[in-house]
């Protein structure tokens, strides 16, 4: 693993299927720095592409929104080079990367491990005295800027909390801050 990387993703999803995915965002850190953004809307799989209300309600994506863009597939070389060699992180992480793996294996890309970071575990044990450590009451309390469920500005606060999480903790390695705050890096594997 590159240690002074790491990526943030975040995904949207047109129902409870985990790869329905209609939206991703991509954030790259490097010593700190914001290196690499991507955001992409996401038509899902032709058996996927029901979009329930509930959702549309929370991210604001609807079908027609992703009538013209393409599939994961198309996608994931684009994707590939940001995940080599490098932590992912995202708040609530164990969704994202469900979402991840669901989608590899859905259209059968190929079997790797993806290793996560859930900053809602680090939120907790830094910032006790929050109500509750939803993404946007972490941003909030850290005067981030939000627009909640854009995939892209999602991201981008997960690696934010991270970022000011390295700078509280003068750990500046995402496995060195996971050690000293003793939250584990999460391994997550498509179909081998």
């Amino acid at each position: 693993m590159v240690e002074h990387r790491f990526l943030a993703i975040d995904f949207e999803i047109a129902n409870r299927n985990m790869a329905s995915a209609c939206s991703v965002g991509i954030v790259v850190f490097e010593d700190g720095v914001l290196v690499e953004q991507f955001y992409h809307l996401i038509k899902p799989h032709p058996t996927l592409r029901r979009f329930d209300e509930d959702f549309i309600d929370i991210h604001h994506i609807t079908p027609d929104d992703v009538a013209d863009a393409c599939e994961f597939d198309a996608l994931w070389p684009s994707l590939k080079p940001y995940f080599e060699d490098t932590y992912c992180v995202a708040h609530n992480a164990a969704f994202d990367a469900k979402v991840l793996v669901s989608l590899m294996n859905l259209y059968d890309l190929e079997d790797r491990a993806f290793y996560f970071v859930d900053t809602v575990k680090l939120s907790r044990k830094v910032f006790r005295f929050l109500p509750n450590h939803k993404l946007n009451t972490v941003a909030q309390a850290l005067q981030l800027n939000l627009d909640h469920h854009h995939a892209l500005s999602d991201s981008i606060a997960a690696a934010s909390i991270v970022n000011q999480l390295m700078v509280l903790a003068s750990e500046f390695e995402v496995k060195s801050l996971c050690e000293t705050l003793g939250v584990g890096i999460e391994r997550y594997v498509t179909w081998e």
